[in-house]
């Protein structure tokens, strides 16, 4: 029995708001990745945080805005459900509308998941999120439409359609899952990144290089051996959520690497410390980075840096200090130091350096002295690591 068009018309509605909300979400993903210090209208603060969440590495799906993603959804939802809507619905557009809305489902958990483990919320993913299960309550009953009989054909059977769209709600939450989940690319070798990535190996082996002696003095918070064969030099804000993503990247990359240092050196897109940006973009910067050398001064500079990170959007001066007692510093002297006119100094040493590099947004990342504007997907640091390492132990060879 063909449905009557109100059920098509209302998941047609409902896909046209997926649409819109989808479409805004891809323009702010685009402006955090494309404009340094951009804030969105949905960045509320430390919990509530688009921006967090769609400048973290689980804003990719093979490579693709998980936004683009949703808007090529609800584009195709929206065109299947047209028919019906104008009474001329098939049996074939209504299997591909439920098993569009049942994958849409999937995603929904899995993104509903990755706000969890960010521990940030998201309102333009909440209301995507929400508009995809409206949208499966709304499409779900044209299961009804089709036939019990066990002789039909499986795709015009009940049995069948129940299926399919079960299947394919498990297959994107485990795809899903996967994607996000996903550890570096598994290349070991030059020839295999060449291999896997191209575009990539192309683009970066064409980037410009500056003399490591250039980026770093004797006295820069260094993590790992200062002649190790792969040298990273890091200029960040603590305030800027593409910075976030690198520091969670680095860190890992650190970690499972031993022959890799890592320098940090501020670059905080403030004007109170940094006459080089029109306005301050992050207000709390300049603060933050001072508070960083005074932790550096009592030995505690990476504790206190990856605190800064993990809770950036809290970067005012009272928070400042509760971090500094939880990694233990002594506070009379945390303060005399955060408002020592020295101090300030210290991180526009800093800033002068990258500004002599070129450095004129965050984070620019040096691997080797190569110049990397902005934060990479974290496979992609793997493949700069293998490049770099092969240069170091073929030096004949170079990068090519």
């Amino acid at each position: 029995m063909r449905p009557g068009p109100t059920r098509h018309r209302t998941a047609l509605l409902i896909a046209l708001l997926g649409v819109a909300i989808s479409a805004v979400t891809l323009v702010i993903h685009q402006r955090l990745a494309g404009i340094s210090g951009y804030t969105s209208f949905c960045n509320l603060g430390d919990v509530v945080n688009c921006d967090a969440v769609l400048g973290s590495r689980y804003a990719h799906l093979l490579g693709v805005p998980v936004a683009a993603w949703g808007l090529a959804a609800f584009v195709v939802g929206a065109a299947l459900a047209v028919p019906g809507a104008l009474g001329m619905g098939t049996a074939v557009a209504d299997l591909l509308l439920v098993v569009l809305a049942s994958a849409s489902v999937g995603f929904a958990l899995v993104f509903a998941g990755v706000m969890w483990v960010l521990g940030k919320l998201c309102l333009l993913c909440l209301a995507t999120d929400l508009t995809i299960l409206a949208w499966f309550a709304t499409v779900a009953p044209l299961v009804a439409r089709f036939d019990h009989d066990a002789r039909t054909v499986w795709w015009r059977g009940r049995a069948g359609v129940q299926g399919a769209a079960a299947a394919a709600l498990v297959i994107a939450v485990a795809g899903g899952t996967w994607a996000a989940v996903r550890g570096p690319s598994g290349a070991v070798t030059v020839d295999d990144v060449r291999a896997r990535d191209p575009k990539f190996y192309h683009w970066y082996t064409q980037l410009p290089v500056r003399s490591v002696d250039d980026l770093t003095t004797p006295d820069c918070h260094r993590k790992g051996a200062p002649g190790a064969p792969v040298a990273i030099v890091e200029f960040s804000d603590f305030q800027c959520p593409y910075c976030v993503q690198a520091f969670r990247d680095l860190r890992e990359l650190v970690r499972s690497r031993p022959d890799v240092s890592l320098v940090f050196r501020h670059y905080p897109l403030d004007q109170s410390c940094n006459a080089n940006v029109k306005r301050s973009m992050h207000p709390d910067a300049c603060l933050a980075a001072c508070a960083a050398e005074c932790a550096g001064s009592q030995g505690r500079f990476w504790e206190y840096h990856d605190l800064l990170f993990e809770n950036n959007e809290h970067l005012e001066r009272e928070s400042l200090f509760r971090y500094a007692r939880d990694v233990q510093l002594d506070i009379p002297t945390f303060r005399a130091c955060l408002d020592d006119p020295a101090t300030r100094a210290r991180v526009g040493e800093d800033v002068a350096a990258g500004s002599r590099v070129g450095v004129n947004s965050t984070p620019t990342l040096f691997f080797n002295g190569r110049v990397i504007e902005g934060a990479l997907d974290r496979a992609y640091y793997d493949y700069a690591f293998i490049i770099e390492r092969h240069a170091h132990t073929h030096p004949a060879n170079g990068a090519s």
